[in-house]
């Protein structure tokens, strides 16, 4: 089965549609750090309400919110220190400082959030054919082969602007992938 992949500034959500959304648009939509590229924030919200107004359902594992917490925080740590940041070691002198307990409170908050609009779902790891997720892991992140297999068996539709997620990289598996 051939892979479609489409714009969500184009995509018109059918019933049917069940969505997976990536890591990197949960930071577009919920890590207030950073104003970077506000046309995606802008395109990616408006998908996200469109979904939450029709009613279509996202699923989200721990997999993805662990990356969400992980990137938010290096986030802060780099825009805390800075040109400095390479002078400092996160582990030692970041966590457990006020800014970082602070951030984790902001973080819990958001992921408070996320998982109010989400479906949890299990990660299924026995059921994904593991040899097939490091095969594609020798051409994308291994969290990213994972989420392919995961989709394609669960029929969902995968919305990323990870440039690992393009034509030619991913092999075919039936999925739909909606990036900007």
């Amino acid at each position: 089965m051939q892979n479609t992949f489409l714009s969500v500034r184009d995509y018109h959500i059918k019933s049917s549609d069940v969505f997976f959304f990536d890591n990197n648009i949960w930071m577009y939509l919920a890590c207030p750090l950073g104003n970077y590229a506000l046309y995606k924030q802008k395109a990616y919200s408006g998908f996200y309400s469109y979904v939450l107004e029709r009613k279509n359902q996202i699923f989200i594992n721990s997999l993805v919110l662990a990356e969400f917490s992980n990137r938010f925080l290096k986030l802060d740590f780099n825009l805390r220190y800075g040109n400095r940041a390479k002078q400092y070691h996160y582990k030692k002198d970041y966590v457990g400082t006020k800014y970082y307990l602070d951030t984790i409170a902001v973080i819990n908050a958001e992921l408070h959030k996320i998982v109010s609009f989400c479906t949890r779902c299990s990660d299924e790891f026995n059921a994904i054919n593991f040899e097939e997720v490091l095969q594609l892991f020798n051409e994308i992140g291994f969290n990213d082969s994972y989420y392919c297999h995961l989709a394609a068996s669960k029929k969902w539709i995968i919305v990323t602007d990870d440039s690992d997620f393009s034509k030619g990289k991913i092999p075919d598996l039936g999925l739909t992938i909606l990036k900007y």
